[in-house]
């Protein structure tokens, strides 16, 4: 299984990095999930503005550089990290809607 992170990493339009607005968080049925969607292009939009990551970056690699170059509590990087580690069960290319549903299972 891959995480959000190992998706926001890989994933390219263009050969650009993934705005955060076009990924939305669902669930297996197609709902989208508001505030995992919101949490997670808060981070997404962090990590573009703070740093450059590539196939070598991990997760704690973007905790200490937000840490470092920003002001947040340690409670959002404790969110930010939740966040990034969920498991992704399915991706969605919706281009009519130029998002990028991820999947996620929370039975």
């Amino acid at each position: 299984m891959i995480s959000i992170f190992d998706v926001v990493r890989i994933s390219r339009i263009d050969h650009t990095v993934v705005n955060s607005r076009q990924l939305v968080i669902t669930d297996e049925n197609g709902k989208p999930n508001g505030l995992l969607t919101d949490l997670l292009r808060d981070v997404v939009e962090k990590i573009n503005i703070f740093m450059t990551i590539s196939l070598s970056t991990t997760v704690d690699d973007v905790l200490v550089s937000l840490s470092n170059n920003t002001p947040l509590p340690a409670d959002a990087l404790v969110e930010y990290e939740k966040i990034l580690t969920e498991t992704v069960t399915n991706i969605n290319f919706a281009p009519r809607k130029s998002v990028i549903e991820l999947v996620l299972d929370h039975h």
